[in-house]
């Protein structure tokens, strides 16, 4: 009887699921390529290495660079935030663009290459690292122009993790500047205002090993409230921004020499006229994956797009194991009426073109199955292209990115090593 009634109870859910359906039936949103993406399809079919790669568009990157730029203004250092970005020669487009050696790191390899390519950077960690990764970042450091005492600040976000870099320091030998991380409101953790002074103590009582070289506060909560400057949650950002560098004042530090650190892509463009941090970093809002389509960067325009071959086409939607519905689908949905099988899959990314393409039946990181409208009339060999949601990560996927500049494929850049 469970049995029997489970199934008249699936049927019916399943007939008043397609009645339902019918009456908010999808739209036809299936289209070709447009022009922009039809040159770039040409141009990956007579140029591209048949399988997925990571376009970078320069001119509309340089766009935004500018934007960005434009934004930190003259009073203020704009920070490449390097795990956004991460590739030298990328790197060294935006921070030539930029008129920028300032660098903010999250991952020791990183770092290392960055030591061995930028012998004049400035760099800030963007997290507190474990101090085994600060003592391997020593030990691979080798012989180069980078000076590691005056050109890394470490981020320090408890007393504890302050007074271990302390002992590394003295076994090694050396000086570390040392930034304190700040918590605005994220609560990831980062000094509070009553453990200012005991990190401050820690570090003027051992001057030989430890410099006080500011602060960092990051406040992406801001970033879905169109914040603007003078909105009580900005402001409660920024008192308590501000409170720390009175306490530091208060301790006889002049707060001007300081790095005072904050921001990021989404809400760099809330400080325009605000001089409380002089310091802001901004990576993803240089290529603008899908999750940075946010209101401070609504001049900024996609730049980062993979693209990749299609490997098999059907004209009728195919499933596997032939379910009941298969027939109904295409009836229902017409943008599900062709099938589409994809070099690869899986990324974080959503599909920009050809437009119309719905939520995939299933993902694969091999071949993913797409399903489009017959408007769509690709063919194999044809590519399709999908923004990524955002570019840390995303972008170590595909081998060296191929900058694209006046419709042809400039270079290829590398991008780093995670190891």
């Amino acid at each position: 009887m469970k049995r029997r009634s489970l199934l008249a109870g699936t049927v019916g859910v399943a007939a008043l699921a397609t009645g339902a359906a019918v009456l908010w039936r999808p739209e036809d949103k299936g289209a070709p390529h447009d022009a922009y993406f039809s040159k770039l399809n040409a141009l990956l079919k007579r140029d591209g290495p048949g399988r997925p790669v990571m376009l970078i568009d320069t001119e509309r990157m340089n766009h935004n660079i500018d934007v960005l730029t434009n934004s930190v203004g003259p009073d203020k250092t704009y920070r490449v935030v390097v795990k956004s970005l991460p590739s030298v020669p990328l790197l060294q487009h935006v921070m030539q663009r930029a008129k920028t050696d300032a660098l903010m790191v999250f991952h020791q390899p990183f770092l290392n290459a960055i030591a061995e390519t930028f012998p004049r950077a400035d760099t800030l960690i963007g997290k507190p690292l474990p101090v085994s990764a600060v003592r391997t970042f020593y030990k691979k450091l080798g012989n180069t122009p980078f000076n590691a005492e005056n050109q890394v600040q470490w981020l320090v976000d408890t007393p504890e993790r302050l007074l271990q870099y302390q002992t590394l320091a003295r076994e090694l030998g050396i000086k570390m500047r040392i930034n304190l991380e700040l918590d605005l409101g994220l609560h990831r953790g980062g000094f509070e205002i009553a453990a200012f002074d005991t990190a401050l103590k820690i570090m003027q009582e051992d001057s030989t090993h430890l410099q006080f070289s500011g602060f960092m506060g990051y406040e992406p909560h801001l970033t879905g409230l169109k914040a603007s400057l003078d909105q009580p949650s900005v402001q409660k950002v920024l008192n308590i921004y501000r409170g720390f560098q009175d306490k530091a004042r208060s301790a006889g530090i002049s707060v001007d020499q300081l790095t005072l650190n904050g921001a990021g892509s989404h809400t760099l463009r809330i400080y325009e006229r605000d001089n409380t941090m002089n310091d802001l970093s901004a990576g993803s809002g240089v290529v603008m994956p899908t999750d940075f389509d946010t209101y401070h960067l609504s001049e900024n325009r996609p730049a980062l797009f993979i693209a990749t071959p299609i490997l098999k086409r059907y004209d009728d939607l195919i499933i596997p194991g032939d379910p009941w519905f298969t027939d109904l689908l295409p009836k229902w949905n017409p943008n599900m009426q062709r099938l589409y099988y994809i070099y690869g899959g899986y990324w974080k990314a959503r599909m920009v073109s050809p437009p119309g393409v719905p939520a995939p039946l299933y993902q694969s990181t091999n071949q993913s199955p797409i399903t489009t409208s017959k408007r769509v009339d690709l063919q194999v060999d044809d590519y399709m292209f999908l923004r990524p949601t955002q570019s840390e990560h995303v972008m170590l996927q595909f081998g060296d990115l191929l900058p694209v500049k006046d419709g042809e494929i400039s270079e290829r850049w590398p991008v780093f090593q995670q190891t």
